[in-house]
């Protein structure tokens, strides 16, 4: 589990939640725990990039696999567990990890290696995937023709996640400010910005 939530842009030690509506509803509803943070210094520390973007239009739906078992699961010495009831039905399968992943146009680089111009791509938890909807609790989904301020972790071989689906993004106004999510207590100021931004 471990690994896979570190692919999907949540801490380590966070525990992702599954629960499905109606069957009929055709609806399943994901909660996560992601790291909290109280000021723009946090946010800035805790990103490996940090840019103003703007969504280009282009969305794709994945899912994230599981990753391979690494003998972990199944080796008695390292998990007790493993084989204690070989004659038991295995769990029915949850729903899959669906993944929105959104093409974010660079405008500034705040931190981190990017250029301006540079098309980066961004998942977030949820999706329409074989006519499920898929969704985040309390979530605020990217949109196109938005530009953002996002604090992202990046990864080699995966689209970059944002650090909090709602603290890790504030839209950028007509006027140059910073507008948080509706559930982000931690205010962006063009001060803090200025102050915080590593040229690398």
């Amino acid at each position: 589990m471990k690994a896979r939530m570190r692919r999907l842009g949540v801490a380590a030690l966070a525990v992702l939640l599954l629960s499905a509506c109606a069957a009929e509803e055709k609806n399943v509803i994901y909660a996560a725990d992601y790291p909290a943070y109280d000021s723009a210094d946090a946010l800035f520390a805790g990103a490996k990039l940090v840019i103003e973007g703007r969504l280009t239009g282009t969305k794709r739906v994945m899912t994230e696999v599981e990753p391979a078992d690494d003998g972990t699961e199944t080796d008695p010495q390292l998990n007790p567990n493993a084989g204690a009831t070989p004659d038991a039905e295995a769990p029915p399968a949850g729903p899959p990890t669906v993944m929105t992943v959104s093409s974010v146009e660079v405008v500034k680089v705040r931190k981190g290696l990017a250029r301006v111009g540079q098309v980066i791509q961004v998942k977030e938890l949820g999706g329409t995937l074989d006519g499920v909807t898929y969704e985040e609790a309390d979530a605020t989904p990217l949109k196109t023709g938005v530009t953002y301020m996002l604090f992202l972790e990046t990864y080699p071989d995966s689209p970059a996640s944002l650090l909090n689906p709602e603290q890790a993004k504030y839209v950028v106004t007509s006027a140059g400010t910073y507008s948080a999510m509706p559930d982000n207590p931690v205010k962006l100021e063009d001060a803090d910005v200025q102050r915080l931004s590593i040229k690398e």
